[in-house]
């Protein structure tokens, strides 16, 4: 068994040949260390009960990717959950429907100019991204104009062409795989641009983030279409019964797809947002 002494300062037993008390950080005096171990054991049953500790709780280290310990975003301490992500989608889009609708416009207006073309194409498939580091402020509809996108074009076209290859032949069987395989590389896009990683490092990346997730996404998307299409054949039935006029009744088709839009992109967005925090 170790011999041990009193600390004079707080009264706890350390070891006899320590230098500093390790509960209160008192330093030993050398010359005294021989008077404290003769009396350390004449005073150690009669030693005081130990203060309590005062000191900052420890801090725990951040919880690896994958160890389940994710932060908590929806219920049940997952990342995202189906009406977690349509709630704040919805505000997120809602709140920049007018950047994007406009941002759409320009970009049909400038569909036909080569080159730029591929630039706004990039920027709006990436929008969610953008939305995603708004911190809550409007974005600006012009962003699609911006050179960074163009810059990525023999990526983007890379990753557009291994997608393809492999998604194709997982639909010819009997169409889940390709469903499952779409959900997985989902996020590859937005990963490649956002960290600047090569395509195929988007494609493994993006697997290992919507691991456990692709159900989620799927239900996401399956339920924004159940409910638009209900909303779609109710708006079309009213307009037909009241005005009996296509002109109007595209009006409305316009502003729901509209609508529907910027939803689909702000909840592509929080999810994004979220999912990224696994790597």
């Amino acid at each position: 068994m170790q011999e041990m002494k009193q600390c004079p300062q707080c009264g706890q037993m350390v070891k006899t040949v320590a230098k500093k008390c390790r509960y209160c950080g008192y330093w030993f005096n050398e010359t005294t260390n021989e008077t404290t171990n003769e009396t350390a054991s004449k005073t150690a049953s009669e030693a005081p009960p130990p203060p309590p500790n005062t000191e900052a709780p420890h801090t725990q280290p951040p919880p690896s990717p994958g160890s389940g310990t994710e932060p908590s975003y929806g219920q049940g301490g997952r990342l995202i959950t189906v009406m977690g992500v349509i709630n704040e989608g919805t505000s997120l889009g809602l709140k920049n429907f007018v950047s994007i609708f406009v941002a759409y416009i320009l970009f049909i207006l400038t569909s036909w100019i080569p080159y730029i073309n591929v630039g706004t194409s990039i920027a709006l498939i990436n929008l969610p991204i953008t939305l995603s580091k708004s911190n809550n402020s409007t974005i600006s509809p012009t962003f699609i104009f911006d050179g960074h996108y163009r810059k990525y074009m023999g990526e983007f076209f890379n990753l557009m062409g291994l997608m393809a290859i492999s998604l194709i032949p997982a639909f010819l069987f009997l169409i889940i795989p390709g469903i499952i395989i779409n959900y997985g590389w989902s996020q590859a896009y937005y990963l490649m641009f956002d960290k600047e990683i090569a395509p195929s490092e988007a494609m493994m990346q993006s697997t290992k983030i919507t691991y456990g997730y692709k159900s989620t996404l799927f239900w996401i998307d399956l339920l924004i279409a159940v409910v638009v299409s209900i909303f779609f054949g109710i708006i079309n039935f009213l307009t037909m019964l009241v005005t009996n006029s296509p002109i109007i009744t595209m009006i409305f088709m316009v502003i729901i797809i509209s609508l529907v839009a910027v939803i689909r992109v702000g909840c592509a967005a929080v999810a994004y947002r979220e999912l990224q925090k696994r790597l």
